[in-house]
């Protein structure tokens, strides 16, 4: 009886003294490895967390070094696994993370709903970065709820957060009833924390006199603060101010060299304002090549003009050999976004059938597109379309119309289409003196045809 009792207590000192050894252990491993961490001396730490891997500081601390790369190799999917176990247990760094993570498609296939789950459950506790962000998101198209991002923006921003700021500040800035003065107000609270979009944000309503007095001066200065800061929008408008000379001298190095500090950022109007550069030798060597390099990253990331520029150097044949189909190609997808020259180009093409099967209902439909944008070349070729009834039934009154809008823009090749119309009474009542007027604002032009049809009257 006495050994079974002896062999029972035996068995609970082991038990016990293994869940304390077990225990004390686990501690000292993180703190252990947090020492490490800090001295630098990633290899020991690693494992040391690893060991304690049940911990959600450790796991925490896992995601931070896969995140970064720090003493591992950068994995982001071996990240996300580490922070999804430190955020399910309430670790709000973590959920913070890890909302980023999904918001931006970081090693985890990108899900605003699953960012939002994740930033919801930082923000609740109290965590300040979580709750801009959340506010951020709320502006995501297709994911859009301007009183929630409101909300979280104001709670984050009333406890100092320049991005919450940034955010409240565009908000005011960009509704559908904009008031400048507020936006003005939130960006003068994040810029004054160097935030550099709100400082950007802020050169331009210097720059368009939108809640303060129009000053150029003041938005270059602001520009400059924000370019040196490293944002790629206020870098590109420091070298857009250098191109045109305003306020500062002309110089075109200088804004080359700021197009290209953020072109490097994958900000798009640089990377085309660069091929533009390269394209005519402004400030840089000419280099057809380095145009259409610069063009391409920015057309095939779906930016218009650059898709326009890239299709004209197809279809000019500059330093590259000519296609006209591969022309037509990046004239459409510019098209498509509503921009008015891709427009009236792609009509071209379908009128001449360059790269594309003649169509003159194709054509048509282009330069009404672009007509309507008020572009008068496009004008007066629907107008053209009208009379001659290419494409579209006959109609003298209608190509009268488009005739009218393009010579109002003074489209000499309009001007004297309409005095025509109005010299044979087509779609308007015959009258040689409007007709002599239009004729005659073509020749002061130099318009010659104008001046042989104004002689014959």
């Amino acid at each position: 009886m006495f050994n079974k009792i002896l062999t029972a207590v035996i068995f609970t000192l082991v038990g016990i003294t293994a869940y304390w050894y077990y225990s004390s252990n686990i501690g000292n491993h993180f703190e252990r490895g947090m020492a490490y961490y800090e001295s630098k001396n990633y290899a020991k730490a690693i494992p040391l967390f690893k060991k304690d891997a049940d911990n959600a500081k450790a796991q925490y601390q896992l995601g931070v070094m896969y995140y970064n790369g720090i003493g591992v190799e950068k994995n982001l999917t071996t990240a996300s696994l580490w922070y999804h176990k430190a955020a399910v247990r309430n670790i709000a760094d973590a959920q913070n993370t890890l909302g980023n993570m999904y918001k931006n498609g970081q090693g985890v296939v990108r899900d605003l709903e699953k960012a939002e789950q994740w930033f919801l459950g930082a923000s609740t506790q109290g965590h300040v970065e979580a709750q801009a962000n959340l506010g951020e998101l709320y502006l995501s198209d297709g994911f859009k709820d301007l009183l929630k991002a409101k909300k979280w923006s104001r709670q984050a921003a009333a406890l100092g957060n320049s991005k919450a700021q940034q955010t409240l500040g565009f908000i005011y800035e960009t509704g559908q009833k904009p008031n400048f003065k507020v936006a003005l107000l939130w960006y003068q609270k994040a810029a004054s924390q160097k935030n550099a979009q709100s400082q950007t944000s802020l050169g331009k309503l210097y720059y368009n006199g939108q809640g303060v007095e129009q000053d150029v001066v003041q938005a270059s200065q602001w520009y400059q603060k924000a370019a040196t800061n490293g944002d790629a929008r206020g870098q590109f408008y420091l070298g857009a101010m250098y191109y045109q000379g305003e306020p500062m001298e002309q110089d075109f190095e200088q804004a080359f060299m700021w197009f290209n500090k953020a072109a490097d950022q994958n900000y798009l109007a640089a990377q085309n304002a660069l091929g533009s550069m390269y394209l005519s030798g402004t400030g840089v060597e000419q280099d057809f090549s380095q145009a259409i390099r610069w063009y391409t990253k920015a057309a095939d990331q779906n930016y218009a003009k650059a898709q326009l520029n890239l299709g004209m150097m197809y279809e000019n044949g500059q330093g590259i050999i000519q296609d006209v189909v591969k022309a037509a190609e990046w004239y459409h997808k510019a098209a498509q976004q509503n921009l008015v020259e891709s427009q009236f180009k792609l009509g071209l093409m379908y009128y001449d059938g360059l790269g594309l099967p003649q169509s003159f209902s194709d054509a048509v439909i282009w330069f009404k597109k672009a007509a309507k944008q008020g572009h008068d070349k496009a004008q007066n070729n629907l107008g053209l379309m009208y009379y001659e009834g290419d494409g579209i039934a006959q109609n003298f009154v209608k190509a009268v119309e488009w005739y009218q809008k393009s010579a109002l823009q003074n489209n000499t090749d309009a001007q004297v289409n309409l005095a025509i119309m109005y010299k044979k009474g087509q779609g308007v009542v015959k009258d040689l003196s409007e007709a002599k007027a239009w004729l005659l604002r073509a020749t002061e032009q130099g318009d010659e045809y104008a001046q042989d049809e104004l002689d014959k009257l």
